[in-house]
């Protein structure tokens, strides 16, 4: 059995359309079905401080209706087409993906296309959006663990705009008129700010339909990036006027205190993605992870414990999350940064590197499967890197990941004495867990 077919992956079908969005065309042999996606090279990071939350915003309100169907209308035939539909907005982007079947993917695609390029914007719909939108905010508050990483990205970025909520504020999304909803669709959707990514199985006239719909798109100037900021220690992007820059703390409704312990990362084009990639997994990506085994295993303070890393276009971060009974919550710290503070200086054993190794060029040939992945690599390949790159150039790049690379990265981002612990929990915690 050839174990190292991923070597084949060939590259996307990759077009300039008039007006300057980028078509990419994947087929995917024996598949019963297509993926389409339209993606926004801009998210809420890059949204003026007044207007925070107007990509989301917008987001909603594509399915609100166009200048010729109602939201039902949308809705509806979407159902009648047996479409999946969905849609998100991160920091970076925003994302509307429709998956079908090839005889459906025609109406589709028309569908989607009029109800991007075409939202009604009526300001009675606007009015009840405004409200939904609100509604979703405040359930964030309410969420533990999403009113802790708004505040723990918050503190962690400072000024930089990578730092504000998605949904927005309830202030901004109350100020969204359907005069400013127009203006900054037209700035969202112009060419050059438009990936459109298609797979599956791809046939006569797909390519051509795809052209129609969305070769028509304002040009204008390309998207620009954001300055990228040095990495920093927590204490230098904290407020002054905090008491204890490497602390933050809310205080909630809730039985069990909520943490992220972390720091400033790195953005995803730097070069250390992989080793920090890799670091990430074998600290707490998995059952046999370090801090999975130290916090639940062998001490069993905390039923989730994880850690991740959120890379930007210019900016990122580390953190270790969960949640653990109050009383638990010091030896829980003493025990991450114990950890952290051995693999800096004891590094990585071959076998355990080797191991984490094999993990993570398992998830990437896992991506391969499934015309979603297939979709989704080809977009995200061109917005964050703005060219196809090959899971065996990102093996290559895996295997070539050492132990001496991985403590440099422990040391630079992963530092026990610069981490910056923010918790959401019971006021009392003392008193909380001995009642």
């Amino acid at each position: 059995m050839n174990i190292d077919l991923y070597k084949s992956e060939r590259p996307p079908r990759r077009d300039q359309l008039p007006g300057g969005a980028v078509m990419l065309s994947v087929p995917v042999p024996g598949v019963h079905s297509v993926t389409f996606g339209v993606w926004l090279r801009s998210g809420s990071q890059d949204e003026p401080y007044d207007l925070n939350g107007v990509s989301h915003f917008l987001e909603h309100m594509v399915f609100k209706g166009t200048e010729t169907r109602s939201a039902f209308e949308v809705a509806a035939t979407f159902d009648r087409l047996g479409a999946s539909v969905d849609a998100f907005t991160t920091k970076d982007l925003v994302a509307f993906t429709v998956k079908v079947l090839p005889d459906y993917f025609e109406p589709a695609v028309e569908l989607l296309a009029d109800m991007l390029l075409h939202p009604q914007l009526d300001p009675r719909l606007v009015a009840l959006e405004q409200d939904v939108v609100c509604e979703e905010i405040q359930e964030a508050f309410d969420t533990p663990e999403d009113r802790l990483h708004d505040a723990f990205a918050a503190r962690l970025y400072g000024a930089h705009r990578r730092g504000r909520p998605i949904l927005g504020r309830p202030d901004t999304v109350r100020s969204f008129t359907p005069d400013v909803l127009r203006r900054e669709h037209q700035q969202l959707f112009r060419g050059p700010n438009v990936v459109v990514a298609v797979a599956g199985n791809l046939q006569g006239g797909f390519h051509e339909r795809v052209v129609e719909l969305f070769g028509g798109l304002a040009a204008g100037d390309p998207a620009t990036p954001a300055t990228d900021p040095a990495a920093r220690p927590a204490a230098s992007v904290a407020p002054a006027v905090e008491e204890d820059p490497f602390r933050l703390e809310l205080v909630g409704p809730a039985i069990q205190s909520y943490f992220e312990i972390g720091n400033l990362g790195i953005p995803y084009a730097h070069p250390d993605r992989i080793p920090v990639f890799l670091l990430n997994n074998l600290l707490g990506g998995g059952m046999s992870s370090r801090i999975f085994q130290a916090v639940r295993e062998r001490e069993g303070l905390a039923y989730t414990i994880y850690t991740y890393s959120d890379m930007g276009r210019d900016v990122g971060l580390v953190s270790c999350a969960g949640s653990c009974s109050p009383d638990k919550l010091e030896r829980l710290e003493d025990v991450i940064r114990g950890e952290y503070a051995a693999l800096i200086h004891g590094g990585v054993p071959d076998e355990e590197l080797d191991n984490n190794r094999a993990q993570i060029k398992s998830q990437l040939i896992f991506s391969l499967e499934g015309v979603l992945n297939q979709m989704h690599r080809a977009a995200r390949n061109e917005l964050y890197y703005g060219r196809f790159v090959p899971v065996a150039e990102l093996v290559d790049l895996v295997d070539g990941v050492d132990t001496d690379s991985v403590r440099r990265c422990a040391r630079t981002w992963y530092d026990p004495d610069a981490l910056l612990v923010a918790v959401n929990g019971p006021d009392h915690p003392a008193a909380d867990a001995s009642a």
